[in-house]
């Protein structure tokens, strides 16, 4: 009863913290925030193939950046201009991608999956920075993304609107994984994480949960890129790079895989320490390595794992 006191105290806390602190917090405090949430949402993709299918996966940055460059390219050129139409178009393009690569992709396992998401990723960045370069500019990237209209009586050039308008996107990604995962279809995922083999004999098509596992984590991974555009304002080749993928599996790690909160805290710890350290020394890169060692050896369940562990000794 202690913890789960506890539990909802947390919640409301951390809803207060969102909703009334930050508004009131220094201008680049709202700015840090808002990135931390975009990026927990990118995690949140990553989260739900490789912590809850077991799928790990290096090309998760080519929705990401996929997304991002639809935005750059269909707004700063006039093409589209109303924001529930350049979404819907965001997610038809990573459903698409994806479907087309899943098909392939989800058919091998474990370190095959992970070099042919490689691979698919590299594709994807190699047409970016030399084949389309007229109309993604190459290394130069495309700059002058403006903020969304929504057809509210409301500003997203104004920073606070704007992250409120994030934290909403946020949100409601979060709820969507949450009903995901506490479904029939987030426990078939855990069961083909645990032993495919098994689930093959209980009669499960574990093919077709892996492929719409890696649509949906690719759907949730093109909004957090849309968001990025238009938070950013450039997007550039990097944003398809497997080293942007290497990241979301980092923040994974530190925040704790296979778990709920884990990406939401791996994005708020990696962000936060990338941010402070990073004004003080230029070799954040090392220090980032680091971090990642001393997780995987004296932290493997992450934050959210040191957490659950101490609420387990609450309980007792």
């Amino acid at each position: 009863m202690l913890v789960k006191r506890w539990n909802i105290f947390s919640f409301v806390l951390l809803g207060i913290f969102l909703i009334l602190i930050i508004p009131v917090s220094p201008r680049y405090v709202v700015t840090l925030i808002t990135s931390i949430i975009i990026f927990s949402i990118y995690v949140s993709s990553a989260n739900l193939l490789t912590g809850y299918a077991g799928l790990i996966s290096l090309g998760q940055a080519m929705f990401w950046g996929s997304a991002a460059y639809m935005v750059a390219i269909l707004s700063t050129r006039g093409i589209v201009k109303n924001f529930y139409l350049l979404l819907l178009i965001c997610i038809l393009t990573v459903m698409i991608i994806s479907a087309g690569f899943g098909a392939l992709a989800v058919r091998v396992k474990k370190l095959y999956f992970m070099i042919l998401t490689f691979a698919f990723g590299h594709v994807i960045w190699s047409l970016a920075m030399y084949s389309l370069q007229p109309i993604t500019y190459g290394f130069d990237g495309i700059r002058n993304i403006l903020r969304p209209d929504l057809g509210l009586p409301l500003s997203m050039e104004n920073n606070l609107n704007f992250y409120y308008f994030v934290l909403v996107v946020g949100a409601l990604c979060f709820f969507i994984l949450y009903l995901m995962i506490k479904s029939p279809f987030g426990h078939a995922l855990i069961g083909i994480r645990d032993n495919e083999h098994r689930m093959i004999a209980l009669g499960h098509n574990t093919f077709l949960y892996k492929y719409l596992c890696y649509i949906i984590s690719a759907i949730i991974a093109g909004v957090g890129g849309l968001l990025f555009a238009f938070f950013n304002g450039y997007v550039n080749p990097s944003e398809l790079h497997w080293l942007w993928s290497g990241d979301a599996l980092m923040m994974m790690f530190i925040g704790g895989i296979g778990t709920f909160w884990g990406p939401a805290l791996g994005a708020l710890v990696y962000t936060g320490l990338r941010y402070w350290v990073s004004a003080y020394t230029m070799y954040w890169f090392g220090i980032e390595g680091i971090i990642f060692i001393l997780v995987v050896l004296f932290f493997r369940g992450g934050v959210a794992g040191f957490l659950t562990d101490l609420q387990r000794r609450l309980e007792r």
